[in-house]
């Protein structure tokens, strides 16, 4: 009698060669015991079932295979997981499977978003060992390697393999660099997809009377906005405060704001500084950006400037505005009836509109921001056993069963999740909006990924809400916060951060270097 293994080979090879229907594959191989998201990807792939089977799967039993090993000589049966509020319900499916088969209970502590980078810089200084695997943001990964606290994960990555780089099942590039490496070295394996995409009330473009007077008032079609300029037309045509329905939601409130700004700087073709890390925001494109802002906020919802996450999705859901820049979990709770009553069924979502240059042409560049991952931590009694947790639940096969639960917000990163998605992930977030969000994330930007990433944001962040609030000018809020920014660049080492800004910019996609110049540093 062949083995198992000899037998899920003869069922790839049989559906490569054609000698079974699509649904006798799928079933040959649920009772060969292969779930059915496997099954499904593989049987979509156009590299063929054999290479698919071996490319999709193989990053989850390597990192069960480890994971079964440490466990066994693991003197601590517990493996404690530091991570931000509102994520857990991404995990907690998989916490009895832990249990049952490796006898390891998974612990999590909850901190909010904000709070989770000090909690990895106070353990790099207590040394404690009370957490193994650390959920961060990317801006994290610098302070935290270079601190000690965390692990360089490279070596384990070119020993188990998490495809990580896969052009068919690994994380989409850029945020596969930018995401997960600092300087070229593996600091943590993403999995939460973090870019910003614009959703519009699809039954507003719809109605009739509306698309025929847009269509008489501005001389072109109602549709989604494919400019910032159409964007802020669309959001005064829509607003009807009256009625209690605003034009748009975007965040004016302080922590979000600063993302409002960077996405149309970047919109403008110019990054947060130059190759000599000279802050480059307080130019004629930054305060551009600002008065971009300013002329907004009369169209926009009237909590704007105290929204957090959660209640600006909440809004959106209830039905009080046409438009709102999200998260893809933001997508994902306004398709939900149960969070977006209003919207379910009623979405066009858009990748980020994009900006006129000086030359005339268009640039679409989106945001890649916030967006968290796994880290092991330096003082883990299991590091092996910690990373083995997080390439199982990158893993293509796993991430893709994990991100569709509604109780956590961690989002589409993988090309599989996609451009090969599951059911699940298809009934989730839909075919046409996971195809806007790879044609968005191609295009993105980072975070300020960088020694020190977290002061430039929060320094950003309220000179950009002084301006918002009448407190400041344009020009004088940016030249505040560039003042800052050297500071920053001085005190930290301007070497030190321009070898990681020079990183974070050679992997930009080629338009964005190009508009930004970045071939000339």
């Amino acid at each position: 009698m062949k083995d198992k293994h000899e037998t899920i080979d003869e069922v790839l090879a049989g559906y490569d060669a054609g000698r079974m229907s699509r649904r006798g594959f799928l079933g040959k191989m649920a009772a060969l015991g292969v779930g059915a998201m496997v099954a499904n990807a593989v049987s979509m792939s156009p590299l063929g079932a054999v290479k698919a089977f071996a490319a999709i799967s193989g990053p989850e039993e390597r990192a069960w295979e480890l994971a079964k090993v440490a466990a066994a000589k693991a003197t601590k049966k517990t493996l404690t997981l530091l991570i931000p509020t509102g994520s857990i319900g991404n995990m907690t499916p998989y916490v009895d499977k832990w249990k049952k088969e490796l006898g390891i209970t998974l612990e999590f502590i909850e901190e909010p978003d904000e709070v989770v980078h000090t909690k990895g810089m106070q353990e790099a200084v207590a040394k404690t060992g009370r957490y193994d695997v650390m959920m961060p943001t990317a801006m994290s990964y610098p302070d935290w390697i270079d601190s000690g606290v965390i692990y360089d994960l490279t070596d384990w990555t070119e020993k188990y393999d998490p495809e990580l780089f896969n052009p068919d099942y690994g994380v989409v590039f850029p945020a596969s660099h930018h995401a997960q490496l600092y300087n070229g070295r593996v600091a943590g394996l993403l999995n939460d997809g973090d870019q910003i995409t614009l959703l519009c009330r699809a039954d507003h473009l719809k109605n009739a009377d509306k698309a025929k007077k847009f269509e008489d008032t501005f001389g072109y079609k109602l549709d989604v906005p494919k400019t910032w300029s159409e964007y802020y037309t669309l959001a005064k045509f829509m607003h009807d405060p009256a009625a209690g329905f605003y034009g748009s939601l975007e965040y004016r409130s302080p922590y979000y704001v600063k993302w409002m700004f960077m996405q149309r700087l970047v919109s403008k073709g110019r990054l947060y500084f130059d190759g000599e890390m000279n802050p480059t925001f307080n130019s004629e494109e930054g305060v551009a950006a600002l008065e971009d802002m300013l002329a907004m906020n009369e169209f926009l919802h009237p909590d704007a400037f105290s929204f957090t996450w959660s209640s600006n999705y909440n809004a959106f859901g209830r039905g009080e505005g046409f438009m709102n820049i999200v998260w893809p979990s933001g997508f994902k709770y306004s398709k939900a009836p149960s969070t977006g009553p209003a919207t379910t069924g009623n979405i066009a979502a858009t990748v980020m509109p994009a900006d006129t240059l000086k030359d005339g042409s268009l640039l679409h560049a989106g945001l890649f921001c916030w967006g968290y991952g796994y880290a092991v931590s330096k003082y883990s009694a299991n590091p092996e056993l910690a990373y083995a947790y997080a390439q199982w639940m990158t893993s293509p096969t796993i991430s893709s069963d994990a991100i569709p639960y509604l109780g956590g917000y961690s989002d589409p990163y993988r090309v599989n999740h996609m451009l090969k998605p599951t059911q699940r992930l298809k009934d989730t977030y839909s075919p046409e909006y996971l195809q806007t969000l790879y044609d968005n994330m191609v295009n993105t930007v980072p975070d300020f990924c960088l020694p020190g990433g977290f002061e430039y944001q929060d320094a950003l962040d309220k000179q950009v809400h002084a301006c918002m609030t009448g407190a400041k000018k344009p020009k004088e809020a940016l030249d505040d916060a560039a003042r800052v920014f050297d500071r920053i660049t001085r005190r930290i080492g301007k070497d030190k951060v321009k070898k990681s800004w020079l990183a974070l910019a050679k992997n930009l996609a080629e338009p964005i270097k190009k508009a930004a110049g970045v071939d000339t540093w």
